[in-house]
């Protein structure tokens, strides 16, 4: 009986197999996670002041919990897709004022 647990096999491989691109996947995916992160931090940093309105305050609130969700949606579950979205969506929000 043949066994296919060695993963350096080249018939497992798919077509076009190429480990470096595995490499650049996962940079990627850290960096989105990376851009996430820093804006979380950024929103924290915003509630901290103390001139904020009942009303901005509620505003990053929100933005900061949206934050904290998307990370841990593609933390548990992220597919390339979902990446790409929260990058596309981050970096639009990077240059916005909250």
């Amino acid at each position: 009986m043949i066994h296919y647990d060695d993963t350096q096999d080249v018939s497992m491989r798919p077509r076009g197999y190429n480990p470096a691109d595995q490499d650049t996947v996962i940079a990627r995916h850290l960096q989105i996670k990376a851009t996430m992160e820093r804006h979380k931090d950024a929103l924290l940093d915003k509630l901290q002041d103390p001139t904020l309105t009942p009303e901005e305050r509620s505003r990053i609130e929100a933005a900061k919990n949206e934050v904290r969700q998307d990370i841990s949606a593609i933390r548990v579950w992220g597919s390339t897709e979902d990446y790409e979205r929260m990058r596309r969506k981050y970096d639009r929000t990077k240059h916005r004022q909250f």
